[in-house]
């Protein structure tokens, strides 16, 4: 008479097989939000804040014997970002074990739980932009992502399109514009460089001919394409193909604390067995949170 598996012994064997697995499907995937949000370690509390500040304004001449002046800065707003643990599990009945059905079914398992967690964090991502004309949706200055009303100590800036337009050569002209007219928190001028188009599939046929096309398009002028000739947009276009609107566009910048994915804990995996039910569990969880500092690491338009 065979002697029954002990749970343990179980463990030891089909584990390793479901690892390799979901690591094969997990680690060798090719990660859309990656092109877009930059990973930061998170610190260790189930909260991360950064703080926005306001320096000084332009240097005032100084009449000879004239005493300098003194300013000081301040914090414009704290944004927040709250950790949330993601995860999923799937359980191996006794009665697959004892008719052999458990490396085959949990395989494949394994391989659907590894998808699940790749496509939670690329949603969760592209969600981001999908609500970033949507006023519900707010960062740590109390508006969207993407809008004509960003507060700086005096006044407001924009990163949203002045007239919301379909992506042409003239509307990205115009884009590009307003962020070389970009200004910091207290009203100075700064040097944002364009570095990507980012859309949804509607448009990335339509971003490539901007892009690559040595000519201005749209046009028999024979005109060069600006947009190539000085180099702009370096890192061509990141397209994401969870991105829900047919119309919107966006240009990202090299603004450093632009759009962002702060990692608390990175991905887990583990089995253990139920005594209630006499089935091996499987589960993996991470714990992490997308969202953004700067709204000027993106300038952009619903279109139309």
């Amino acid at each position: 008479m065979a002697t029954p598996m002990r749970s343990t012994d179980f463990r030891s064997v089909v584990e390793p097989i479901l690892n390799e697995v979901f690591d094969g499907v997990y680690d060798l995937r090719s990660d859309e939000w990656k092109m877009v949000f930059r990973e930061q370690k998170g610190i260790p509390r189930n909260y991360h804040e950064e703080p926005v500040l306001y320096g000084f304004g332009a240097a005032p001449e100084l009449p000879d014997g004239m005493a300098v002046s003194y300013q000081s800065g301040g914090v414009l707003f704290l944004q927040r970002y709250l950790y949330k643990v993601y995860g999923l599990a799937f359980a191996l009945t006794k009665v697959l074990v004892e008719d052999g059905d458990h490396i085959r079914i949990g395989q494949t398992y394994a391989k659907h739980l590894a998808q699940s967690l790749i496509e939670t964090k690329e949603t969760l991502s592209a969600n981001v932009l999908n609500r970033a004309f949507n006023s519900a949706y707010t960062g740590g200055d109390g508006v969207s992502l993407v809008s004509t009303s960003h507060p700086i100590v005096s006044g407001t800036f924009s990163n949203q399109l002045t007239t919301a337009a379909a992506l042409s050569q003239t509307s990205l002209e115009q884009l590009l514009v307003q962020i070389r007219n970009a200004v910091d928190n207290n009203g100075k001028r700064i040097r944002l460089n364009p570095t990507q188009i980012v859309a949804g599939p509607s448009n990335v046929f339509q971003a490539e001919v901007l892009l690559k096309s040595v000519l201005r398009t749209g046009t028999a002028d024979n005109d060069i394409n600006p947009i190539k000739s000085m180099g702009l947009l370096s890192k061509g276009q990141a397209n994401l193909s969870r991105i829900t609107s047919t119309t919107a566009w966006w240009v990202q910048t090299d603004a450093p604390e632009g759009l962002k994915l702060l990692m608390r804990r990175s991905l887990e995996k583990s089995m253990e067995g139920d005594f209630e039910t006499d089935s091996m569990r499987y589960k993996a969880t991470e714990r992490y949170t997308v969202g953004w500092t700067d709204p000027r690491g993106i300038y952009g338009t619903a279109g139309i």
